[in-house]
């Protein structure tokens, strides 16, 4: 694919620093749900570091599908077709395999997976949750007991938002957005400023230039001020005074988009520094063939896998094996460890990995309705 005129290569040195990021993230939102040790869950579950994790990941996609938006595709058909082939076969695998995990060992082990819903309500589940309405209004639907993938449907809706914004033009342009925020309800429109925190951080990247010593500074303050903020507050500490004033005027919950008030604070200290990262790692070199690099490169390559299946597997292990969340034998652990690291290794090479398979069939596929609408335009 050949990139518009003008475009510019994401910086070496701050890819591979996303590459850190997003292994940390999904590390961190891995640990959270399933902590090696009691004294690591007592840490974890004073603040929600998951959900943290999520706005990390949020920022981070907002600036990266800028960039590839504006320098590698350039239209709204290339966009779509990378974000369905990134997103959708990864998804199908994740609610497929927790259908198939709660299946086996769901109704055996309604304390580690609550109640199971009616077979009969399956099909209707797994079909919000590949086509990423499990979120829209009231509904709160987590597809076969799999937590994590509530934050995917908000993130795969921020694309749709910005592809549109981006590549129409004119009234078109306001009245599809505004008929997408009242199909979708207030909880996507609401979570739509955290992943646009992250695009606007790489808009300014060439408009607002910071000296060496003001980008330090700016790359540190966020991180101190996060210290400072989350740390010493409780659980959710924003809910009580915003979130939950927002589902009453509602009159229904926001779920994952509860916390917005924090999540919005802290979507506006990291994206200040990713912006300030940006600028120190404009210039300089980076040896792509070493070790680290490519450690690093391989690693973040699992990374969309590890987020949304691990929840399921580690379910289905505890289940299979007797045991809950309560054991804290850290030999077991380690070794829930490894057969979720293993299972996301098989799924990245088969499905993640694969993009290049996909994005050709997706690409066919509006080839066959192109070409459709043409000869039906033509009658």
């Amino acid at each position: 694919m050949e990139k518009p005129n003008g475009a510019i290569n994401l910086s070496p040195r701050l890819s591979v620093y996303f590459d850190i990021l997003r292994i940390l993230a999904a590390l961190l939102v891995m640990i959270s749900h399933y902590p090696l040790t009691l004294g690591m869950f007592g840490t974890l579950s004073r603040t929600n570091i998951a959900y943290d994790a999520v706005i990390v990941f949020f920022v981070l996609s907002g600036y990266v599908i800028s960039y590839a938006a504006e320098t590698l595709e350039g239209s709204l058909r290339r966009y779509t077709v990378n974000r369905v082939a990134r997103i959708l076969p990864v998804a199908v695998v994740a609610v497929g395999l927790s259908a198939l995990l709660l299946f086996f060992v769901g109704a055996g082990r309604p304390d580690l997976y609550g109640p199971v819903p009616d077979y009969a309500d399956w099909p209707a589940i797994a079909l919000r949750s590949i086509t990423f309405t499990n979120q829209i209004w009231q509904s709160n639907i987590t597809p076969f007991g799999n937590g994590p993938y509530w934050s995917l449907s908000f993130e795969v809706w921020c694309y749709v938002f910005y592809g549109i914004f981006v590549f129409t033009k004119g009234h078109y342009r306001w009245v599809a957005l505004l008929v997408l925020a009242a199909v979708l309800g207030p909880k996507y429109v609401i979570m739509l400023p955290e992943w646009l925190a992250g695009s606007l951080a790489y808009h300014l990247r060439h408009r607002l230039r910071l000296s060496r010593k003001l980008s330090v500074t700016s790359a540190a303050m966020p991180v101190v001020a996060y210290l400072a903020i989350q740390i010493p507050m409780p659980r959710d500490w924003s809910y009580a005074y915003i979130g939950s004033k927002v589902e009453a005027v509602l009159g229904f919950g926001l779920d994952g988009a509860a916390n917005f008030g924090w999540g919005y604070l802290l979507a506006l200290l990291f994206s200040v520094h990713v912006f300030a990262v940006g600028q120190l790692c404009a210039h300089g070199k980076l040896n792509s063939n070493s070790r680290a690099v490519r450690l690093i490169r391989f690693l973040s390559g699992y990374t969309f896998s590890l987020y949304i299946v691990h929840d399921p597997i580690i379910v289905f292990v505890m289940a299979v094996l007797g045991t809950d969340g309560g054991n804290y034998t850290i030999s077991f652990r380690l070794f829930v460890y490894a057969v979720v690291f293993v299972s996301v290794y098989v799924i990245g090479n088969l499905v993640e990995h694969k993009k290049h398979l996909f994005r050709s069939g997706v690409s066919a596929v509006f080839d066959v309705f192109s070409q459709a609408g043409q000869r039906f335009t033509k009658v």
